[in-house]
């Protein structure tokens, strides 16, 4: 069997050179790592995972945490996030361990897992996950804000609250004011945030912000994202005429706009409609094509995996990290 004194011998280096280029841990220059791989691949040697974690009384693996819900479809923003998080894993040497965290799970089992820092998305303004891993002192970041009187944790995020202003002012300059806002879900920090964004558009422009015309995700009332669109707009429908929606997700918007062509309502003539996310195969195959925010996902989650990796090598990270989320403009929003 081939070992890592095989590898160490033949390359003609140190055995620590040869798990630092496999760990990743020290920066090897290339030619010493080109040299030590095409040794590796000749002796078929493949590194062991447990046994360098033992070694390093780590086990080189960052866990993953998306809240969801049974039968809970992952969005093209949440695919892209992971994809930021394994490529910034992969340059540090470091594994993904995925997990979904159900509502209302008991959250006494996070202890057993095997991770040396953890990653949260969608965090609440009472979020029982960051006290946990607080009382844990298992490091972790969050993707979205923590509450406003922590202090102390370390987040990545979207700049929420400057986007949904520059959205609701879009819309308002296009002399829409009777505009729905399909917020997300009750309690978490980015719906607090888009809120108080639509709210200091309308105040920019001397306009009566009404409460009523913010609706919320009940993941528990609706099956998917699309269904919460389809049916918060035929429930509205009679109620009150409405010119203009934003949408909490592209898939949100998908289902506004099956509602909209049910009730012969055309997008932008009579309903013009913006998502706070940017599916761009998607968006590009509606028509029209949906007006979006981009929130850069994939973006999100390299920060967020560097912060945390930093913070486990015990070097400087900041405490927030802000990622400029960018309207795009296309065919959904019209004129009144």
């Amino acid at each position: 069997m081939v070992t890592i004194d095989d590898v160490a011998k033949q390359a003609g280096v140190s055995k620590s050179t040869v798990s630092n280029v496999f760990s990743k841990k020290r920066p090897i220059s290339n030619d010493v790592t080109e040299r030590v791989i095409n040794v590796a691949k000749e002796l078929k040697y493949v590194p062991n995972h447990v046994a360098r974690s033992l070694a390093m009384k780590k086990t080189m693996i960052i866990g993953l945490k998306m809240a969801s819900i049974e039968d809970y479809e992952l969005s093209s923003f949440e695919t892209k996030v992971i994809q930021g998080v394994v490529k910034k894993c992969s340059e540090h040497g470091y594994r993904l361990l995925l997990d979904r965290i159900y509502e209302d799970e008991d959250s006494s089992h996070f202890s057993k897992e095997p991770v040396d820092g953890v990653i949260l998305l969608n965090p609440r303004d009472e979020d029982p996950r960051i006290q946990q891993y607080k009382n844990l002192n298992t490091p972790f970041v969050l993707i979205g804000r923590p509450n406003m009187e922590d202090v102390d944790t370390k987040y990545v995020d979207n700049n929420n609250i400057d986007i949904v202003r520059e959205v609701g002012e879009f819309l308002i300059g296009k002399g829409h004011q009777q505009i729905l806002f399909l917020n997300a879900a009750p309690g978490m920090t980015v719906a607090e945030d888009r809120k108080e964004g639509l709210r200091q558009a309308y105040e920019n422009y001397n306009l009566e912000f009404v409460e009523e015309n913010v609706i919320y995700n009940d993941m528990k009332k609706y099956k998917n994202a699309s269904e919460y669109g389809y049916l918060s707009l035929l429930d509205v429908y009679q109620e009150k005429k409405y010119t203009a929606i934003i949408a909490d997700t592209d898939r949100v918007a998908l289902g506004v706009m099956r509602a909209a062509r049910e009730k012969g309502m055309d997008i932008p003539n009579d309903l013009s409609l913006i998502a706070l996310s940017n599916n761009e195969t998607l968006a590009l195959d509606t028509t029209p094509k949906l007006t979006c925010v981009e929130l850069f996902p994939e973006k999100l989650g390299e920060e967020a995996a560097e912060v945390l990796i930093n913070t486990l090598k015990d070097n400087l990270a900041p405490r927030k990290r802000m990622i400029p989320a960018k309207l795009v403009v296309r065919d959904s929003c019209e004129d009144m």
